[in-house]
């Protein structure tokens, strides 16, 4: 009984003391990519016009940014390549569109819609857990650039993980995205715009 005691005493000691060796880094660089953990449903009605993704515009103030590890003191910020953030959102809208059945088309010229979407804000807040928030500005065309409807949508995502983690700015990301995409397939101006 003595020697298990020992070695869980032992056991302590050292985990405690490579705890507490754990620095605090000067940055958290994120490969951003879309790795949603939940599912976006799709819309009640599916429009069949052909449907045309451009590329987003990213408008956010600071690009290269997308949040902060604000746990201590000092404040750490997390930051991925603005051209990552623009391709993860593009492929989430793409693959999302389509697995909605929707009718996504790789050319403007064959489409019957075209979607303009600004990144507007994106931000991931981590203190005891991640809190990300994107919002965009979209607007729906048809082929003649007709705005056929123009506004803003958002989403939110909340997720636990470890301190740090790139990994888990990059899915509250996406959850965030996930969300987002939600509210637009649920908004029937949107969806009565894309038929």
């Amino acid at each position: 009984m003595r020697k298990i005691a020992w070695k869980a005493f032992i056991m302590f000691v050292v985990l405690s003391s490579s705890i507490g060796c754990l620095t605090t880094p000067e940055l958290i660089q994120v490969r951003m990519d879309y790795t949603p953990t939940n599912m976006v449903e799709p819309p009640k009605d599916k429009p069949g016009s052909a449907i045309f993704i451009s590329p987003i515009t990213d408008k956010r103030k600071n690009p290269d940014q997308i949040g902060a590890n604000n746990e201590n003191p000092k404040v750490v910020p997390a930051k991925a390549s603005a051209q990552e953030v623009v391709s993860s959102m593009e492929t989430a809208f793409k693959t999302e569109f389509a697995r909605a059945g929707l009718n996504v088309v790789d050319s403007k010229e064959n489409a019957q819609r075209i979607i303009d979407v600004s990144l507007v804000s994106l931000w991931v807040a981590e203190k005891n857990t991640f809190d990300a928030a994107v919002v965009t500005h979209v607007e729906v065309k048809d082929k003649d650039g007709k705005v056929l409807d123009s506004q803003g949508f958002k989403g939110a995502a909340t997720r636990w993980g470890s301190s740090y983690s790139a990994e888990e700015y990059r899915k509250a990301v996406s959850d965030a995205v996930v969300e987002l995409l939600k509210n637009m397939f649920n908004n029937d101006a949107f969806i009565k715009s894309l038929g």
